[in-house]
Formats: C-alpha cells, structure tokens, sequence
C-alpha cells in the first residue's frame, strides 16, 4: 500500500460494500472492512455471517474490547457469565479479559458487524488463516504460540455444544 493511500486513510475515507480483505478463521468467513493498519491500530472493524446455530468457541481477549452489533439475525451472547439476547439493530458489547462467546440462534444465517479496541484481531486471524486454511483442521500445537502471541486465550466449546444453563464464564 502507498503511503499516499494511507496518508488518506488517515484523513477519513468509506469502506464500501463489496470491499474489504476476505479471511477465513477456523471455519469461520469474516471481511475485514477497516484493518488495524489502516487506523494506526486505534481499532479494527469485521463484519461476518454466522451460520444458523453456529458461532465461535468460548474464549478471551486480554487486551481487546469487543462491541457487536448485529445486523441480522438472532443472537445469543454469553459475556462473563451473562447471558444476553440481541436480535437486528442491538449492540452488545464485551469488556477486555473476560470470556465470551454467541451462537446465532435462528433458521437462517446472521451477521455481525464487530469492532474490536485496539486493533490487532485482524492481524491475529490472518496468521490463523495461514497455519489452519479453509479445509484445514487446527493443529493445537500450531495454534497455541500464536494464541498466546497475540493475547487469546481458548476456554471451552461453542454454545451449541452446551445446554442453556450450562454456561461458565472461567
């Protein structure tokens, strides 16, 4: 990227539909529509399509805020320990170090649109990208340095592998 390109970032600019750097995190498609890069690692902006029932493992963040909104769809979240439903136009918003995870909860594919302060995570899923690609399953020895590089911490199984009142937070 030039430096013009970025002076001009810096300056304001819109991440269009269509544009953005397309990853695909441990069975997981997001678009990345403002990279850490982009913003002198102020935050990162992902926006991503969760299938029915699906979402990530429970895990942390230790130096990243995390906000979604939810753009489409129904959600359940579970952020230290609360859960919370949040269904198109609510955002819900997870503090730095604590566990968390959501699950669509519909019939249908939802989407979130997540902001993450600082930036980084970005960063963090393109280096997963390339030791687990599309079709590849992680390898734990693999995954575990570069979870610990960028502060991750992995802490159990995605909702859809717990009843509803079987939700911890540590």
């Amino acid at each position: 990227m030039s430096t013009a390109i970025i002076e001009a970032r810096r300056a304001g600019f819109v991440s269009e539909p269509g544009e953005g750097r397309p990853i695909h995190v441990l069975g997981s498609e997001i678009v990345v529509r403002i990279a850490s890069v982009d913003v002198d690692n102020a935050f990162t902006v992902f926006e991503g399509q969760v299938a029915p029932q699906d979402g990530p493992p429970m895990h942390r963040h230790l130096h990243q805020d995390e906000v979604w909104h939810v753009r489409k769809g129904e959600f359940r979240f579970v952020v230290d320990g609360q859960e919370i439903h949040a269904r198109a136009g609510d955002t819900v918003y997870g503090p730095r170090g604590v566990a968390h995870t959501f699950q669509n909860t519909g019939s249908t594919p939802g989407t979130l649109l997540t902001t993450v302060v600082p930036g980084g995570l970005d960063e963090f899923f393109e280096e997963v990208e390339m030791i687990s690609p599309r079709g590849v399953a992680p390898d734990p020895a693999k995954l575990a340095p570069v979870l610990k590089k960028w502060g991750q911490e992995l802490l159990g199984p995605p909702l859809r592998a717990l009843p509803a009142e079987r939700v911890e937070s540590d």
